[in-house]
């Protein structure tokens, strides 16, 4: 055979509440799938016994043993990782989940070329991804398979990333794949920073938009009291900048929120949901080209969201930023100390 193989925000002192099979070609087969799109780089699906890739349209009964390429044409090629990932697990996911490792449906894992961060040839059997209900995927539908990149004993998905192709499987396990037309990387997540509520900032293409961390990079939303039978708790971002001084074509930028889930850091089993924490974006001082969003409400809120925006009319120069948070714990979950990450992106219009 040819390769087989295997910002923290913290809810402080939360009151009693909180996070809470088939032949080789099987008529009943669908067609190939609709291309793949979110992947971090193409995923060819080859024969495991001697790497070359399947044609288009080929169906595969559940048990074939497969293995995936970043291209058509250099067996040897390897899928490039990142110096954060300390581990690689395959999956089967719905499509539009690969990037949530909670709602994978079923999973395995896969290892690194030695002496490296790289993955090489990884296998994408699908009876091989022992892990979670590989049963639904044998009844039948639209799924992705491929592997990610993870970190933090592998709860997070590394810089990395994630790289998949669609699949159809037919109910008893034949299934079809969508291959790829042309590499599509995945587009740098530029100027954005993250708040453990770890905030990093990263260079803007040009130099002339740039994002600046609060100078604490941890917001602790504490104070807990009781409101309407809930815990419910207040804090701050922390104060940061954006700063535009592109002066000549002042196209205007967006800044997003996006927020994980809060999990107990003494029983990371309890989790509470990202919609329970509140963001309310505030800005400090005034600025004409600048508007920032109406608040994300807490156990209503819906992520990733808008947190502010400049208009074209002139650059903005430097604008200072601010949030009041509020984390409201379902009233079903012990009390303790819950973590989660906020992570504000800038991109330019």
């Amino acid at each position: 055979m040819f390769r087989t193989k295997t910002i923290r925000v913290a809810a402080v002192g939360v009151l009693a509440a909180a996070l809470v099979a088939g032949s080789a070609l099987s008529a009943q087969a669908a067609g190939e799938p609709v291309a793949t799109v979110g992947s971090k780089g193409p995923v060819y699906i080859a024969d495991a016994n001697n790497g070359d890739i399947y044609a288009p349209g080929t169906s595969l009964p559940f048990e074939q043993a497969v293995i995936g390429r970043p291209n058509d044409t250099d067996v040897e090629a390897k899928f490039p990782g990142s110096s954060d990932a300390t581990s690689v697990r395959t999956f089967i996911s719905n499509r539009g989940d690969e990037l949530d490792q909670t709602k994978w449906i079923a999973f395995g894992l896969s290892d690194f070329v030695e002496g490296s961060k790289d993955v090489w040839l990884p296998q994408l059997q699908l009876s091989a991804q022992t892990g979670g209900a590989q049963a639904t995927v044998r009844a039948g539908g639209n799924f992705s398979v491929g592997f990610a990149f993870m970190k933090n004993n592998q709860l997070t998905v590394a810089d990395g990333g994630v790289y998949y192709t669609y699949i159809t499987v037919a109910p008893g396990g034949a299934w079809t794949f969508a291959t790829p037309t042309a590499t599509t990387p995945e587009e740098p997540s530029a100027n954005s920073f993250d708040v453990n509520l770890n905030a990093t900032t990263m260079s803007a293409p040009d130099g002339a938009l740039s994002l600046s961390a609060p100078s604490v990079t941890t917001a602790a939303i504490g104070n807990p009291a009781m409101v309407n039978g809930l815990s419910t708790s207040t804090g701050t971002l922390g104060e940061f900048t954006v700063t535009d001084e592109r002066y000549t074509s002042h196209p205007g930028w967006t800044l997003t929120t996006t927020v994980t889930q809060f999990t107990n850091a003494a029983d990371n089993t309890k989790v509470i949901a990202a919609s329970q924490l509140g963001v309310a974006p505030k800005l400090v001082g005034t600025n004409a080209n600048v508007t920032v969003s109406a608040a994300q409400v807490a156990g209503s809120a819906s992520y990733p969201s808008l947190f502010a925006q400049s208009n074209s009319t002139a650059a903005s120069g430097a604008v200072k930023l601010n949030a009041d948070l509020q984390f409201v714990s379902p009233s079903n979950m012990p009390a303790g100390t819950y973590t989660s990450k906020l992570t504000l992106t800038l991109a330019s219009k």
